[in-house]
């Protein structure tokens, strides 16, 4: 009789949640996070001149902000763009063709050292991007961004505000920094990269 009266409760509660859950669903829908980010003005290169830093404007619904910066060192110059992306997958490839129509015509050779990122050719330029997590380390695939929110987003402590809040279970940001140069050296690529990625990394982790 007992176990018939907890089977009992356990049902109602468990159809209430459930109710709960689906009522919030249907009226009260899940915003995704987005959050104002502050690119900054300039990156900390050292033996490197900044030359430009200018905004970008986007026209795109997942564009929340943006900067370009050009730095120059001797005789080798280097472009550097920076996006905060929200509502996203974190697919790089995608960033590349829906915000500036590349389609590499090898695919990107995805590396690894404190977080993936990716290296191209495209038009007689040589790229590295990325995309830097608001959790975790950086992410190339959508893949791998997916892995970080589950890892890292869903968790004990974030369900129970999930249910009663308008906010998003998972952090759906992408900070997409992209480098390219006419030097054909991609290890410059990836020192720049290594020397602008902790600074970014920290600024952007929440």
């Amino acid at each position: 009789m007992k176990n018939d009266r907890f089977k009992f409760i356990y049902v109602c509660v468990l159809t209430a949640g459930t109710i709960a859950v689906l009522i919030k669903a249907h009226f009260y829908p899940n915003q995704p996070i987005v959050t104002a980010f502050e690119i900054p003005q300039t990156l900390e290169l050292p033996d490197w001149t900044l030359k430009s830093s200018s905004p970008l404007n986007d026209n795109q619904s997942t564009f929340q902000s943006g900067r370009s910066y050009q730095y120059q060192q001797d005789q080798n110059a280097i472009d550097i763009e920076i996006r905060h992306v929200v509502n996203t997958d974190g697919d790089v490839r995608d960033y590349l063709q829906v915000y500036q129509s590349i389609t590499p015509t090898q695919s990107p050779t995805v590396q690894y050292k404190d977080g993936f990122y990716g290296l191209f050719n495209h038009q007689n330029r040589s790229y590295l991007s990325a995309c830097i997590n608001p959790k975790g380390e950086s992410t190339f695939t959508g893949v791998q961004f997916a892995r970080n929110r589950n890892l890292y987003d869903i968790r004990f402590d974030r369900i129970v505000p999930w249910i009663f809040s308008a906010t998003s279970l998972r952090d759906q940001r992408c900070l997409w920094v992209q480098l390219s140069s006419t030097n054909s050296d991609r290890e410059l690529l990836q020192t720049v990269w290594f020397q602008i990625y902790p600074e970014l990394r920290d600024r952007f982790k929440v």
